[in-house]
């Protein structure tokens, strides 16, 4: 029994040698557990603050983008006025062009008249033919003219 007895001790103190190294595999368990929390709390951290920089960087992206429809439509506003406004000037510079010819035409023919007179006096000065013709009116006295009677 001595055997026994002597297989139960070393059972005892085998077990009280696991046992104690199971306490500490538990307690670098627990500690390697622990640290690996803090690490995956230090990423989560550090995740939501990359969070909440691309949700801001995503608030200025979307002011600026509305920021550039309000200038493109400003733009876009003011790019239509210009082209009514050149539509407008070329309208008038179209009637001003017609006007333009048609004062030219009229020219050209009172400078045909004018030739057509001036030759015809021309040659009516070298036939010495003219008459002076001068007329007189009569102004009423009121005006304080004198006039002369023949």
């Amino acid at each position: 029994m001595e055997h026994n007895g002597s297989a139960s001790n070393a059972d005892k103190i085998h077990q009280n040698r696991l046992s104690s190294v199971t306490e500490d595999e538990d307690q670098d368990a627990a500690l390697t557990i622990v640290t690996v929390l803090d690490k995956v709390a230090t990423i989560v951290d550090s995740v939501q603050a990359s969070q909440k920089r691309l949700e801001e960087r995503h608030r200025e992206m979307g002011n600026a983008i509305k920021s550039v429809q309000i200038d493109l439509l400003k733009l876009s506003q003011s790019h239509s006025n210009t082209v009514y406004v050149i539509n407008k000037l070329f309208e008038k510079t179209r009637k001003i062009s017609a006007h333009i010819k048609d004062v030219k035409a009229q020219v050209e023919r009172q400078q045909i008249h004018v030739k057509k007179v001036e030759s015809k006096q021309e040659e009516i000065m070298k036939k010495n033919k003219f008459r002076v013709v001068i007329f007189q009116v009569s102004l009423p006295p009121a005006f304080g003219l004198i006039t002369a009677k023949s």
